[in-house]
């Protein structure tokens, strides 16, 4: 129950962090992940971005956390939620419209929030040693694949939509969750100041940063294009199936041996991804509306391009 309450504490900072960085970057430049260098020069200088960076960085680091003290298949869709829900209420907060569906986003999210609380009622094995060689694999093929994939198609000239960039983001991060959840089971089994040691000296902290800085530049740029509230849910539930997913083999984790249990568990989750089909919809209306937003604050029509 700890983790649970921790992986939502952390999705409300991040949510903060989230929300500044978009607002940002609705008045910056456009940016480009084939321009590396000026990405790089319009996101540092300028303060709010860094601001909220900060922020997420924070909710971020609570997430690892979550992840040593809960089974990844309840910690990471818990934080999903608690993203795609705070995200939401920001929207409302901010007098921008949303859409029905997702209105029933913010009531499917506490109900799958709820059947995780449940199913870690009779107790939950949290797995924290992983097969170390596998995961290197996984994680390097993962974020090489996601680069490759976005960068092929925007040197071809194809427009690659907010939705289809947060899901690559979503699969970058969730690399950089498998090294969170390893972090996480470092600090469970050793503390925090005996886990600094065999932490730097684990593939866990570097790989973390490289899947963190490739997903968080390929966020960047579908959150410019869209909002939050759109992009996130996107990014998030592809990270959480692929984080849960891989997380559960690389950790050893299993369901509960109850087949209640086991039902409120898989039902929790499922109803995380829900949400993707509840925003998809909107995507188009969303990036048309921001592209309006961004011509009137910097003063340059967006195109419909990458570079």
């Amino acid at each position: 129950m700890l983790g649970l309450l921790v992986a939502l504490l952390s999705a409300v900072v991040y949510t903060v962090g989230l929300s500044v960085e978009q607002r940002a970057l609705h008045g910056s430049e456009s940016i480009s992940i084939n321009r590396p260098l000026h990405l790089a020069r319009v996101l540092l200088t300028n303060p709010r971005w860094v601001f909220g960076c900060v922020f997420a960085a924070l909710g971020s680091i609570g997430l690892i956390v979550s992840l040593g003290l809960a089974p990844v298949s309840v910690a990471q869709p818990a934080y999903a939620a608690g993203v795609s829900c705070s995200l939401l209420v920001v929207t409302l907060v901010l007098g921008e419209r949303i859409t029905r569906g997702e209105y029933v986003a913010l009531g499917v999210m506490p109900v799958a929030l709820g059947l995780l609380s449940l199913s870690t009622a009779a107790g939950a094995k949290t797995g924290t040693t992983a097969d170390r060689p596998l995961l290197i694999l996984v994680s390097i093929i993962t974020v090489v694949v996601c680069v490759a994939a976005v960068g092929v198609a925007g040197r071809r000239g194809s427009y690659v939509s907010a939705a289809a960039m947060g899901a690559a983001a979503g699969l970058a991060q969730g690399s950089a969750g498998l090294q969170g959840k390893g972090l996480g089971g470092l600090l469970a089994d050793h503390g925090l100041m005996d886990a600094i040691v065999p932490a730097l000296s684990s593939p866990y902290p570097y790989l973390y940063a490289l899947g963190w800085a490739v997903g968080i530049v390929l966020f960047q740029t579908s959150l410019q294009r869209s909002r939050a509230s759109i992009t996130a849910p996107v990014a998030n539930v592809v990270g959480n199936v692929f984080t849960v997913v891989a997380g559960m083999i690389l950790f050893g984790e299993q369901l509960p041996d109850d087949p209640v249990m086991t039902a409120l568990r898989v039902g929790g989750f499922a109803l995380t991804l829900v949400v993707i089909v509840l925003v998809r919809g909107n995507v188009a209306q969303a990036e048309a509306d921001t592209g309006r937003r961004r011509e009137a604050a910097v003063g340059a029509p967006e195109k419909g391009t990458d570079g």
